[in-house]
């Protein structure tokens, strides 16, 4: 019994365009997947009819479809075998004896070509509409997920970052003024005396130190060069900017974990040109903590407390911040409060290190300049504010310029302004 989807007249004779043939009216339809054999339509290499007219469609074909070939045209090996063997493909039966099926090549052609096309159709979709795997799809395409996009459009979009570098360039040998043997004198007797007397240092409020003097000479050499080979390498020191392309009036580098002032947000990666941040130097941690111990015995010699953890809490810090301001540099009162609640709710507190050019200070519990205290910081001096005076309002209006000590100068060529380290526990 013969299908199709249209009959047409040839001679008197009826010709289904398009149509097939069941299995049970025509033996020669195809052979069953068990034998090894498919329908001899197929165009493959088990097929009997060697003469078979191959479809070539423009796309790439995939392997195992039975077809070959770049182009859309139909190439025929025996015109006569290729019109038989699509003739049997639509269901006509040439083997009757008498029977002349008059087609034209054009109809064999466009027939086959059909014919062929469903057959290739029908080996890349199965039943279910699932895409076999060998035809690529745009379904089947595995999904990007989004942090893959927004890595790749962000390495895409880095910014270039300017080396800073916190010591003027040593050109050529220049003739510099060495500070006077009477200066370095003074300064060493400045030192053993503050060793042997005590630390001098004020307790300016509950839980906010100011030391004095506190770093030698030879730590705050140790520190200015620390931070000048990691400010130049990966993740050193930058211009910060806020949301709205307002820039800070300092170069800021971050040790431990970034802190972007954009959200307010510690990470792991600086997301301006995606850089890790550099580790905080094992000299700073042992600075930091002989400051707390230090910090302690001022708080119990001026309080006469006996529990001093409840007024300063002690800390372990894992972020520290550094900041070159120049002769220029400020910034405005401020809180620090991204840390971690915790550390907030502990009252951890902030350890600040100056070096080179002195500094105003300025502190509050509101963020009012005309009510605000004022201190001056000097190279050396190290301030720390913890437990009730954690989030205190701070900042820094001016730099005194030309206050920096000579021999520190002399020793790491610093650039006119101040180097400050912060150190802090997330």
């Amino acid at each position: 019994m013969y299908r199709g989807r249209g009959c047409t007249t040839r001679g008197g004779r009826p010709f289904y365009r398009g149509g097939y043939s069941d299995q049970s009216s025509n033996p020669d339809y195809g052979m069953s997947e068990s034998r090894g054999r498919r329908s001899p339509w197929s165009g493959s290499r088990h097929s009997n009819h060697e003469n078979a007219a191959v479809y070539r469609p423009r796309m790439p074909l995939p392997v195992g479809s039975g077809l070959r070939g770049q182009n859309d045209t139909l190439e025929t090996q025996g015109t006569s075998d290729a019109l038989s063997h699509c003739s049997s493909s639509m269901g006509l039966n040439p083997s009757v004896e008498g029977e002349k099926i008059e087609l034209s090549l054009v109809e064999v052609t466009e027939s086959c070509a059909v014919s062929l096309l469903h057959h290739d159709l029908s080996h890349n979709v199965n039943i279910s509409g699932s895409v076999d795997k060998s035809e690529p799809s745009q379904e089947r395409s595995p999904p990007q997920s989004s942090s893959g996009i927004d890595d790749l459009n962000q390495v895409k979009c880095q910014a270039v970052i300017e080396p800073f570098d916190i010591c003027l360039p040593k050109i050529g040998t220049p003739i510099m003024l060495k500070p006077s043997l009477l200066v370095k004198n003074r300064e060493k007797r400045n030192e053993i005396k503050r060793s042997a007397e005590g630390q001098i240092g004020n307790v300016l409020r509950p839980g906010m130190v100011l030391l004095k003097k506190y770093l030698s000479l030879g730590d705050q050499v140790k520190i200015v060069r620390a931070c000048r080979a990691l400010g130049l390498g990966s993740g050193g020191f930058y211009q910060p900017g806020y949301r709205d392309g307002a820039k800070l009036h300092l170069k800021m580098m971050c040790l431990g974990k970034n802190w972007d002032p954009e959200t307010g947000n510690y990470g792991d990666l600086r997301p301006i040109d995606r850089a890790v941040p550099p580790g905080i130097p094992r000299e700073f941690f042992q600075l930091v903590e002989k400051v707390i111990k230090d910090s302690h015995s001022l708080v119990q010699l001026k309080t006469k407390a006996s529990h001093v953890e409840h007024i300063l809490p002690s800390m372990k810090p894992n972020i520290c911040i550094v900041n070159f301001y120049s002769a220029s540099g400020r910034l405005g009162l401020h809180q620090d409060k991204d840390e971690s609640p915790e550390s907030l709710h502990k009252g951890l507190p902030v350890i600040s290190f100056s070096i080179g050019d002195a500094a105003e200070f300025l502190y509050s519990d509101q963020r009012e300049v005309d009510k605000a205290e004022k201190v001056e910081l000097e190279s050396g001096d190290v301030l720390v504010f913890g437990g009730s005076s954690r989030l205190i309002f701070h900042g820094v209006t001016a730099i005194k310029q030309k206050t920096a000590p000579g021999s520190l100068l002399e020793e790491t060529n610093l650039r006119p302004g101040r180097l400050n380290l912060t150190f802090r526990e997330y």
